[in-house]
C-alpha cells in the first residue's frame, strides 16, 4: 500500500510538470490573440513549438509509462479518485506516445503562423492567402490521425481528442435526430405572424459601457474577478486555469447582444475552470471531462439562463440604466423576444439557438469529407457556400467574416472540435431539466438576481468531478440517464412555441 502511494505521488508530480507547462502555453496563446505586437508572430511560433516539444517530452517520459504500468497492475491502496487519475494519466500518456515529438513541434509552429495569416486573410476575405497554411494543417492532422489510430475514418481520431469515445457515426445519429425535429420547427417560427422588433438593437451602444455591464453580469453569475479577467480579441475565447482565467469578447457598437452573450458564454467556461477541485489541481481530476462537457456549461449560461425571462426580470432594469435612450419605450417582453429572435444567418457565433446546430452540422460534414478525401482545401469556399445555401438559404458576400474563414478553429487545427458545441447544447438541456426538478424555486431566485444555486448544483454534479467519470456515467449520476437529445428538442419546442405563440 505504501509503495503504491509513493509511486502514485511520483506519477502525479511528474504529470503536474506537464500541466504547468501547458498553462504557460495558454498564457502565450492568450497574449498572441490579445496583446502581442504584429511583428511577434514568428518568434511566438518558435516559443510555442519549443514549449510543445518540452511538454511532449514530459508526458512521454519512459518513467511515466513505468509508473502507469506498475500502478495499473497493483493499485491496492489507491482511492477511487486516485485510480481515476491513474486511468486518465494513462490515456494521456498513450495518446502522446503515439505521436512523434517532431510532428508535435511542427504542428505547434504551423498553428502559430497560420493564426496570424488567418487574421489578415479573414479581414480582407482572401481565402487563397490562407489556403496554403490550412493545407499544411490538414496534412499534419491527417498524419496525427494515422499515428493515433482509428477504426472507420481518420476523422474519428480527431473527434476522440475532444470527445472521448465520440465518432462520426455517434455524432451523425445525434445530428439526424435534431435535424428531424428542428428543421420543421424553424420553418414554423419563421412563418409565424409574431415578429420581433429589433430596431433598438441597432442603436449606438458605447463599447465601454457594454464592457462595464458585461462585468456586472459576470460578477452576479459568480465569476471571481480576482481569479480572472476580461479582454478583447477577434474571436471570443476562454483560457487559463483556476486562479488565472482569461476570457475575451468583441464589441459591436450597433449590436450589443453580440458582446454580452459572448461574455456570458465565456463566463460559463470560466466558472467551470474556477470551480474545479483545488485538491487535484493540475491533474485530470481538475480538467474538464471533454470539450462537449465544457460547452454544456457555456451554452447553458448563455442560452438557458441568459436568454430567459427570469434572468432579464432582474437584469433588464440594470441594462436600461446603462442605456436609457437606446432602450426607451422597449418593454422587457419586447427585449426578450428580440434576443430570442429566430433568423437564418451567416455567422455561427451570432446565430440563434434554433439555427445554431445547422452551422455546426455544416462544419461537421465539411471536416468529415475533408478527412475522407472527398473535398480538398481549395474546394472549401465553394462547398461552404453551397451548404449554407442548402441549410440556411443564404449566400456569403465574402469568404472572410461571413464565410469559410469566419471561425478561428481551423487555423489552430481544431478539427473535430465543432461537434462539441452541439453536444454541449444537448447536455446543457439535460442538466437544466434535472436541475429544475431538484430546484423548483429556480425562476423566482433568478428574478431576484440569485444565481448561486445554479452554480452550486453544477459544482456538485459536474465541475468537481473533472475527468473522474466517463460522459454517460456523469450524465446518469446528474440527470438519471445517459446523454440523448430528448430534453434539448423538448426545451426548444416549449420555449419557442411560447415566444412565437405556436399551437
Amino acid at each position: 500500500m505504501a509503495d503504491a502511494l509513493h509511486l502514485y505521488d511520483e506519477l502525479v508530480t511528474r504529470y503536474k510538470e506537464y500541466a504547468v507547462l501547458s498553462s504557460v502555453t495558454g498564457v502565450l496563446h492568450w497574449d498572441m490573440q490579445v496583446m502581442m505586437s504584429p511583428k511577434g508572430a514568428e518568434r511566438r511560433a518558435n516559443q510555442m513549438a519549443l514549449l510543445s516539444g518540452i511538454m511532449h517530452d514530459r508526458l512521454t517520459a519512459p518513467r511515466i509509462g513505468e509508473l502507469v504500468e506498475r500502478l495499473s497492475v497493483s493499485p491496492n491502496g489507491l482511492s477511487d479518485a486516485q485510480q481515476a487519475n491513474l486511468r486518465e494519466i494513462g490515456r494521456d500518456y498513450r495518446l502522446a506516445t503515439k505521436v512523434p515529438k517532431e510532428l508535435v513541434e511542427e504542428m505547434s509552429r504551423q498553428q502559430s503562423v497560420s493564426h496570424e495569416v488567418w487574421a489578415k486573410a479573414r479581414e480582407v476575405g482572401d481565402f487563397p492567402m490562407f489556403a496554403p497554411h490550412l493545407e499544411k494543417l490538414v496534412a499534419l492532422s491527417k498524419q496525427k490521425a494515422e499515428y493515433l489510430g482509428y477504426v472507420d475514418t481518420p476523422y474519428d481520431a480527431m473527434l476522440d481528442l475532444y470527445e472521448p469515445g465520440g465518432t462520426t457515426a455517434f455524432f451523425t445519429t445525434l445530428f439526424d435526430q435534431v435535424k428531424a425535429a428542428n428543421v420543421p420547427l424553424v420553418k414554423r417560427i419563421v412563418d409565424s405572424p409574431v415578429k420581433a422588433d429589433r430596431r433598438f438593437l441597432s442603436n449606438e451602444y458605447d463599447p465601454e459601457l457594454q464592457k462595464q455591464f458585461g462585468r456586472d453580469v459576470m460578477k452576479q453569475l459568480g465569476f471571481d474577478a480576482k481569479g480572472g479577467r476580461l479582454d478583447t480579441s477577434i474571436h471570443p475565447f476562454c483560457s487559463g486555469a483556476k486562479g488565472d482565467i482569461r476570457i475575451t469578447t468583441r464589441y459591436n457598437p450597433r449590436a450589443p447582444q453580440q458582446a454580452l452573450f459572448g461574455i456570458i458564454h465565456e463566463t460559463g467556461h470560466a466558472l467551470y475552470e474556477q470551480e474545479v477541485s483545488a485538491e487535484h489541481l493540475d491533474t485530470p481530476l481538475s480538467e474538464a471531462l471533454s470539450m462537449g462537457m465544457h460547452e454544456s456549461q457555456s451554452r447553458m449560461w448563455e442560452n438557458l439562463v441568459g436568454r430567459g425571462k427570469p434572468f432579464w426580470t432582474y437584469f433588464y432594469p440594470r441594462l436600461q440604466s446603462y442605456f436609457p435612450q437606446q432602450t426607451e419605450g422597449v418593454s422587457m417582453e419586447q427585449f426578450v423576444l428580440a434576443i430570442n429572435h429566430v433568423e437564418r444567418s451567416l455567422v455561427r457565433v451570432e446565430a440563434d439557438e434554433m439555427t445554431y446546430d445547422l452551422h455546426i452540422i455544416l462544419r461537421f460534414e465539411i471536416e468529415r469529407d475533408l478527412f475522407a478525401g472527398k473535398v480538398s482545401v481549395s474546394d472549401l469556399p465553394r462547398v461552404w457556400n453551397r451548404k449554407i445555401e442548402e441549410y440556411l438559404g443564404l449566400t456569403p458576400k465574402n469568404d472572410g467574416k461571413e464565410g469559410v474563414m469566419q471561425d478561428v478553429h481551423w487555423c489552430e487545427a481544431y478539427f473535430g472540435y465543432f461537434p462539441s458545441y452541439s453536444l454541449g447544447n444537448f447536455a446543457a438541456a439535460q442538466f437544466w431539466g434535472a436541475m429544475r426538478r431538484e430546484l423548483p424555486q429556480l425562476d423566482q431566485k433568478m428574478e431576484r438576481g440569485e444565481f448561486g444555486d445554479i452554480l452550486a448544483w453544477l459544482r456538485e454534479k459536474v465541475h468537481l468531478h473533472g475527468r473522474r467519470f466517463g460522459r454517460d456515467e456523469l450524465m446518469t449520476r446528474a440527470t438519471g440517464k445517459a446523454l440523448d437529445t430528448a430534453d434539448y428538442v423538448q426545451y426548444l419546442r416549449n420555449k419557442y412555441s411560447e415566444l412565437y405563440r405556436l399551437s
